[in-house]
């Protein structure tokens, strides 16, 4: 044994009597002690992914306790890493549990618990009795001796227990950040369509206060509408995250699929009113490709556009050049088939890797929320009102072009033009009314460009709090 080792097996017994000291101390008070450590064979018995796993499974530990009402006094929590791990511990003030029924919770606890056995949770009574459950927990490496025997027998080789340790640790670590990635996703997403339709005032789409230009869809029915929504968001973002083909162009039947579901469940909600379809179109690609990102890659929006365009290749070509559906023509194939290249609508823009988002409306909220650290109503408001001008100005909205024509839908980006040109200034106010009333005359609504707004803020978002924050 070498210098090196004696000391540091001389840390780890310090380490473990001061630990037991610890506990003494607390034991003149009469209390029911608590720790919590990490069965880590080897040394070190810490490093940083050890340190993270115990951090997370204490958290759930406190959250465990907290579920049964069991309470831990805040005052005397000790929380170190030193020679032996990482190490908790606090005294227990709840006079409704015993010392006997807090350790049966705890064993729950360490059962149930997906790695449970790399988690060591001790009681000791009042009287500094540590209470045991008189089971001997089965090894870990080989699952089928009491642990405390192959221990004492060091019946396997500490090298190939860490390694287990590590790669256990490892996927569980990463379970939890795939299900809070995924489920993050789905709550931008579903704020980014809630955030889109409560903007008031806007050109001829519906708001919190006005229907619009629409007589068959108000701000009820999009509440509702997203509400169906959101359920399969998640869906979409588990699917990107776990996503393991060669070739993401695969992975387009089963996002189909997921957005048909989605589809049929708006109009469920919605007694057949479309108020998200292009939504449900973008926001999908647009959950999926991050998901995949944040799980496979470092995420950047230039990486996020390349992959679109690779994803949807000829999109337009593929689903306007030629009838999917037997029967009528859609009114995106005619559209395309009477004003051309203008006429691509939604597919064209995905196909593109949607400038409109990343070219036109990004910089403007990166402009108004970047210095802010709460966006609250009022900056909201001002931030996507002037986003969603940048949209129109550039979006050559199907919606428009096919209901109303080319003429009326270049003087409507003509006069988002004019309110971006007076943005901030005395005279804004009253251009932007003008354009509202514009639309309300000519009854248009630029649902698309509506759709656009709410997928940028969604990849602001993912920017802010998903990439920002893991950097």
């Amino acid at each position: 044994m070498t210098a090196g080792m004696d000391k540091s097996i001389e840390e780890l017994l310090l380490a473990k009597d001061r630990r037991r000291d610890l506990r003494m101390q607390r034991l003149e008070r009469g209390c029911i002690t608590l720790s919590f450590n990490l069965n880590i064979p080897g040394l070190p018995k810490s490093n940083d992914s050890f340190h993270a796993f115990f951090t997370t499974c204490l958290n759930e530990l406190q959250d465990y306790l907290l579920s049964h009402r069991i309470v831990i006094n805040r005052e005397t929590i000790h929380c170190e890493t030193d020679a032996a791990g990482d190490f908790f511990l606090s005294e227990i003030i709840d006079p409704d549990y015993s010392a006997i029924q807090i350790k049966k919770l705890c064993e729950s606890f360490e059962t149930n618990h997906p790695v449970g056995r790399f988690l060591d949770v001790d009681v000791v009574d009042e009287k500094g009795e540590p209470i045991s459950s008189g089971k001997a927990k089965l090894c870990f490496f080989c699952n089928n001796a009491p642990a405390i025997y192959c221990m004492r027998k060091q019946a396997h080789d500490y090298a190939a227990m860490r390694m287990k340790v590590e790669l256990e640790i490892s996927k569980y670590q990463e379970s939890k950040r795939k299900n809070r990635v995924c489920k993050q996703l789905a709550i931008l997403a579903t704020q980014s369509l809630l955030h889109e339709v409560a903007l008031a005032p806007k050109p001829g789409l519906v708001d919190r206060f006005d229907e619009g230009s629409h007589t068959d869809m108000d701000f009820s029915t999009f509440l509702n509408s997203t509400a169906a929504l959101s359920v399969s968001f998640k869906k979409i973002a588990e699917f990107g995250y776990t996503f393991s083909g060669d070739n993401l162009k695969d992975a387009l039947p089963n996002l189909r699929l997921i957005g048909l579901e989605i589809e049929a469940d708006m109009f469920a909600e919605t007694h057949g009113v479309n108020t998200h379809k292009g939504a449900i179109f973008l926001l999908g690609f647009s959950i999926f490709v991050s998901a995949y990102l944040l799980a496979k890659e470092s995420f950047s929006n230039e990486r996020f556009v390349s992959i679109i365009q690779a994803m949807n290749g000829d999109l337009v070509a593929r689903e306007l050049g030629k009838k999917l559906y037997l029967g009528k023509e859609t009114h995106g194939e005619e559209c395309f088939r009477r004003f051309g290249k203008k006429g691509q609508g939604i597919r064209g823009e995905i196909q593109a890797g949607m400038p409109c988002v990343f070219q036109k409306a990004l910089p403007v909220l990166y402009q108004h929320f970047d210095s802010e650290k709460i966006l609250n109503d009022k900056l909201l408001n001002k931030g996507l009102t002037h986003a969603l001008l940048a949209i129109i100005s550039q979006n050559d909205d199907s919606n428009i072009l096919y209901r109303k024509g080319e003429e009326i839908l270049e003087e409507l980006k003509n006069r988002a033009v004019a309110c971006m040109d007076k943005y901030g200034t005395a005279q804004f106010d009253a251009d932007y009314e003008a354009l509202v009333e514009f639309c309300r005359h000519k009854k248009i609504s630029p649902g698309g460009s509506a759709d656009l707004l709410a997928v940028s803020y969604f990849m602001y978002n993912v920017n802010r709090q998903l990439v920002w924050n893991d950097e």
